[in-house]
């Protein structure tokens, strides 16, 4: 990136009129700095300029922050969390965070435990299971006039090769994420599908018939293909989402009180199974079903899509929520010793950190501390 781009964007940043995009443009840049332990080196921003707008975001934020706690008292965690989370991931480097808060050691077992990445299996109609992370890249399958092949940057795509009879039953194929495991497939249609960890879609080799019907478990980032002859219809356990054509993300994993349907764009009807409940969404709306109903309100989207972007974003979340997320995709088990009410974490940090990195920030806020053994990570006050 050059500096003069740089300048701009961080100007925005500041200022708060960065878009979604330019705002994790900017994140990525610094954070691949650095990755590659080259933001010292760079020859074009020196360490005085990095200072410089380094402490001006530092204020910035504070200043954002100490107007969110005119409203809401105690949030001295909520404060910190985002102070040091967002300096951590913009690279500005541990120089400007060590002289407000005091680093603690982290066990060193922790850096042995390294972020997710493109893992996933593969399961076809005839019951046979392809281990995607270790398949070679190219066609590694081909039924019922369907080829499939993954490329080398984690994407299953599906070609239909030569059409078959409309009287022709279409098998079912099941891409499964483990956890610390993504992956994006692109189905029969066109439609491009993010998976996140711990997720699975079930799906057919040929949508026939008058919808094009997929099943969901975990969370996904769908881009559905534009067919107004064959509404698209998303399944999960307890509801059921109808579209056209749209980009929408769905988070209903087993283990969470609630079912979140964000849309980012188009339009979607969702409807609630169990309690009977449906509604539209307009796009920046997130519907949120639970056992007593379901609600729709107007929400941040790039919060709840910044995962398939490679980030992680918080915005006044529960500790507890945020860490499961973090136990998904770093595959670790989450133990807390004391109560944990109450405490709340906003910020952002890149997916690709490994865990001592991630564990750095959230313990610059003095309110607890982390104890690994092995893959469980112990939460103590």
């Amino acid at each position: 990136m050059r500096k003069a781009e740089l300048i701009s964007l961080t100007e925005k940043y500041i200022a708060g009129t960065a878009s979604g995009e330019e705002r994790l443009k900017l994140e990525s840049w610094y954070n691949n700095q650095l990755d590659q332990n080259t933001l010292a080196g760079e020859k074009q921003i020196d360490e005085e300029e990095q200072v410089e707008v380094g402490e001006k975001i530092f204020n910035k934020i504070n200043q954002e922050i100490e107007q969110h706690e005119r409203k809401r008292p105690n949030r001295y965690f909520y404060r910190l969390a985002v102070a040091a989370s967002l300096i951590a991931v913009l690279g500005f480097g541990w120089f400007i965070l060590s002289e407000r808060t005091n680093l603690k050691k982290i066990n060193k077992s922790a850096s042995l435990i390294k972020p997710g990445g493109n893992k996933a299996f593969l399961t076809l109609a005839d019951g046979t299971k392809i281990n995607l992370d270790q398949a070679l890249n190219g066609t590694i399958a081909k039924q019922e006039g369907i080829q499939i092949t993954k490329t080398a940057d984690g994407q299953l795509v599906y070609t239909i090769l030569e059409n078959k009879s409309a009287l022709a039953k279409p098998g079912f194929n099941t891409i499964s994420t483990p956890a610390g495991g993504q992956y994006q497939v692109t189905l029969p249609d066109g439609t491009k599908v993010w998976l996140n960890a711990i997720s699975s879609l079930k799906y057919p080799t040929a949508f026939t018939g008058k919808y094009r019907i997929v099943e969901l478990t975990g969370e996904g980032y769908f881009e559905v293909a534009k067919n107004k002859n064959k509404p698209f219809k998303l399944k999960t356990s307890k509801q059921e989402i109808s579209v056209l054509g749209t980009h929408f993300n769905v988070s209903a994993y087993a283990d969470d009180d609630e079912i979140k349907t964000t849309l980012v764009e188009g339009g979607v009807a969702v409807k609630n199974f169990s309690p009977l409940a449906t509604g539209f969404l307009k796009p920046g709306q997130q519907a949120v079903f639970h056992d007593t109903g379901f609600k729709v309100s107007n929400v941040d989207v790039e919060e709840y899509i910044a995962w398939k972007n490679g980030f992680f974003m918080f915005n006044n979340e529960g500790i507890k929520e945020a860490m499961q997320k973090l136990a998904r995709w770093y595959d670790v088990d989450i133990e807390y010793v004391g109560d944990f009410d109450g405490i709340y974490f906003g910020g952002s940090f890149s997916k690709h950190n490994n865990l001592q990195e991630t564990l750095k920030i959230l313990e610059s806020t003095d309110k607890f501390k982390f104890k690994i053994e092995g893959r469980r990570i112990k939460i103590l006050k």
